[in-house]
């Protein structure tokens, strides 16, 4: 076991090799985007996807609404945003993983107020993609509203759209008919 470690073998890479990782991957596959626009764009997805796989799985419903909001709100096309969501999903349930505090600091970085509330609505809009926001994906998404220093009150308001799909909220309604 000491051997395998000493010569990092079935090691994860370091962190910040793996958020590099991404958008490097990013911008290879995307070639004109500039490295600002490429860190802002990994971690958007990446973000994405940390809701998605909390369950530590990706449904096909999530991979879709995945797809769609890289598309709808990075401005990508359709094969970009499909490239985006691949990579950063594969990098995500693979060995290599995602830094998402690398990711978080990027986009504290990079985007605006508006940007960080839209980004909290898009992870809500992703772990709603089935119909249900367990309490895994809510507690990440509080958790990435916090590092992006959203109030909570912030929070509550986009929360709020989705409160027909919050498991907490169903299972309530569901034991009063029952």
């Amino acid at each position: 076991m000491l051997l395998r470690k000493i010569l990092g073998i079935g090691q994860p890479p370091p962190a910040a090799t793996r958020s590099a990782r991404l958008v490097e991957a990013i911008r290879a596959r995307l070639g004109s985007l500039p490295g600002p626009r490429a860190e802002f764009v990994a971690a958007f997805a990446g973000l994405l996807v940390r809701v998605a796989h909390a369950d530590l799985e990706v449904s096909d419903a999530e991979r879709a609404t995945l797809r769609t909001l890289i598309r709808d709100h990075v401005g990508l096309n359709d094969a970009e945003a499909d490239a985006v969501a691949t990579i950063t999903t594969e990098q995500a349930i693979g060995l290599v993983g995602i830094d998402y505090a690398a990711l978080t600091q990027a986009f504290n970085e990079h985007g605006t107020v508006a940007e960080k509330e839209n980004l909290i609505d898009c992870l809500y809009a992703v772990a709603a993609s089935g119909d249900s926001v367990s309490v895994v994906e809510d507690e990440e998404v509080r958790n990435v509203a916090r590092a992006l220093g959203l109030s909570h009150d912030q929070v509550i308001t986009i929360r709020s759209r989705y409160k027909e799909q919050l498991a907490v909220i169903q299972a309530l309604r569901q034991q009063r008919t029952s």
